[in-house]
Order: C-alpha cells, then structure tokens, then sequence
C-alpha cells in the first residue's frame, strides 16, 4: 500500500514533459576547431559533413545563402583558428566592418571556454533555463497565452549569430545565445517563444489591402515581441557585443521611416495603388518588422498602456491604434500617424478584425 500511494505521489509531481536543447552540431564543430588549432586545415568533405546537420541546414536556408557563403565560411575558419595564419587574423581583426565573417567567428574563437561552460549549465538544468524563457515570453502575453510549448524542439548550433523560430522549432546560433544569455539569462529565448505563444489573427484580405495589412502584421509581429527583450539591449548592454545592441539602430532607423510609412498608408487609403511591403519600410534594412516595432513598442510601455494592449495582443490594427494614443500622451513628442492614416487603420480594424471576431 505504502508502495502505490508512493508511485501515485511521484506520478502528480513529475512534470508531464521535459524540454531540452540539442546542441550536438556544437560537439563537432569543437573537435574541428581542436584540429584547427593544431595547423591542420578544414577540408571542404569535412565541411560539407558538419554543415549537414538538419539544425544547420534549417537555419541557414532562411538565411538565404548559398555555396559561395560556405565556402567563404570554411576559410575563414582557417584563417581565425590556424596558428600559422595568425598574422592575416590580426590584420583583419583591426578592421571588423571590412572583415566581417572573420569577426564573428574569432568570437566563437575567444569566447569558447565560456560557450561550454554555458552549454554545459543549460543542458544539465534545462528546467532553469525554460523557466526564466517562459517568463520573459510571458510578460508581454494576456493570461490566456501564458502557456507552454511541449511539441516545441530547441537547438544551438554553432554558426552564424541569430535566432530563428520555424515549424514547432526554435533554433539559436550560440554567439547569440551565448552573449544575450549573460546579458539577461532566458530573455532571447523568451522573444522567440513569445512569437510561438500569441495567438494569431485569421485576416481574409482584400487585394487592395493585402501589403498594408501585412506591413502591419509584421511590425506587431516584431513590436510585441520585441517588448520581451529589446530594452536589454540598449548601448549600456556591455555583455553583449556592440552589434548586438540592437535597441538603439532600430529606434534610430525607426524615426525616418515611420513618417515614410505615413504617406505611403495615406496614399494607399485612397487608390487601389500597389505598394510592396519594401517600399513601406524603405529606410531600413530590416523587412521582419523590428524597425520601427521597436519604436512603437517602446512607447506603448513608456506611456503606461502596455496592459492595455496584451488583451488585444493579435490585433496589428490595434497595435497601431494604441501606439499613437501612446505617442499623443508622451512628451517628447515621438511620430504621431496622421488622421488620414489612423482612419483607414480603423476603417480595416473594422473590417477585418472586428467584424470577423463577431461572427
């Protein structure tokens, strides 16, 4: 008896799933850097056979490179890792713009003790770490989103430097974990579950309104999420490196191209005129929508209307209507939407949101 009440106690307090991180691609690039560092070469079979890893191979095709990127990659790798090209590594760490690829694996190069370390304390204590990822996704989702994601892969793996969610699976490269994790331990991971876990709106658009509607989509898909974790990683982010404070470029870049997107909505609200969601950002490099969701997202909290938001998370109208209640508010006077445009953003909430809610 004593036996069964036991077993029944350890069946309730066993969690019903436990999520872990895959990081085996990072064991291999190891052993190649190992090598590399002993003057042997990488040779394009033994390349070709680590770049095959289906983590790898997942992440890098949204990055939309080809051959000629690997190849740059693999002898790049040479360059930073063999003793015997020191001296070309040097020269090129002076001038990190001009030798980009070079820079970025040198901080794979440099920060590799500390890389293990933390994968080792994320895989031995995933519980630890998913705790603090779900808190952060969490704190900019209403209570009904405030779940968890059990069907959900994660993985590291040891190239390039971002983060990628696709198809039930949440890829970090581990430059970009590694530093955001000491910079706010599980915020980055937060921002990429937080896309998981808002709900999504069911949006049947009208032609002439597709590219502005999906301009919209984006930047809130980018903006709510962004309140996650883009305020750590302001100038004052000394943990990360200064190309990832992102805070700042995406603000900056935000205040040219928040006016552009004005005209462009205002012109778009009057004619069946086709506008490419690039011409609506035009100003930025970025076309995922953190320029200017950042933006607008830092002063929706700023201005005290966060919590008004969250119910409303999946709404991109709304988004745009609360941020410019937000923008009227602050003192500084940040870029406030025109009339013309907040009506036909209200005209489309309407529309698309309200009325399909309704029925």
């Amino acid at each position: 008896m004593k036996l069964y009440i036991l077993a029944l106690a350890l069946m309730f307090t066993v969690p019903v799933f436990a999520q872990t991180i895959t990081d085996s691609s990072c064991t291999s690039y190891f052993e190649i850097t190992d090598k590399l560092r002993k003057g042997d070469s990488l040779s394009r079979e033994t390349w070709r056979g680590f770049l095959k890893d289906n983590a790898i191979q997942t992440y890098m095709a949204d990055q939309g490179v080809g051959d000629s990127y690997y190849e740059s990659y693999r002898k790049n790798m040479q360059i930073v890792y063999m003793p015997q090209k020191d001296s070309i590594l040097q020269k090129r760490l002076k001038d990190p713009e001009s030798y980009w690829l070079t820079y970025m694996i040198y901080q794979y190069k440099h920060n590799e003790q500390g890389m293990k370390a933390y994968l080792k304390r994320i895989t031995e204590h995933p519980d630890t770490y998913f705790d603090a990822c779900y808190q952060y996704a969490w704190s900019a989702l209403p209570k009904r989103a405030q779940q968890k994601l059990p069907k959900y892969q994660f993985s590291i793996i040891p190239i390039h430097n971002d983060a990628h969610a696709q198809d039930n699976w949440i890829i970090y490269t581990l430059l970009c974990a590694y530093f955001n994790d000491l910079n706010r331990y599980g915020a980055l991971g937060g921002h990429e579950m937080h896309h998981a876990l808002r709900p999504q709106p069911d949006l049947k658009l009208e032609h002439r309104d597709e590219s502005a509607a999906t301009v919209f989509y984006v930047i809130m898909n980018e903006g709510t999420a962004d309140m996650v974790d883009k305020k750590y990683m302001t100038d004052t982010a000394t943990a990360l490196l200064p190309s990832q404070r992102y805070f700042q470029e995406f603000f900056n870049e935000a205040k040219p191209v928040l006016p552009h997107l004005d005209s462009l909505l205002q012109v778009n609200a009057k004619s069946d005129t086709t506008i490419k969601r690039r011409d609506y950002l035009k100003g930025t490099p970025y076309t995922s929508g953190h320029v200017p969701g950042t933006y607008m997202a830092y002063y929706i909290e700023k201005n005290g209307l966060k919590a008004k938001l969250l119910p409303h998370i999946e709404d991109p109208f709304y988004f745009f209507m609360i941020y410019n209640e937000a923008a009227k508010k602050d003192k500084t006077k940040p870029f406030l939407f025109s009339k013309a445009t907040m009506d036909y953003i209200e005209q489309m909430h309407k529309k698309y949101f309200i009325k399909r809610k309704a029925g």
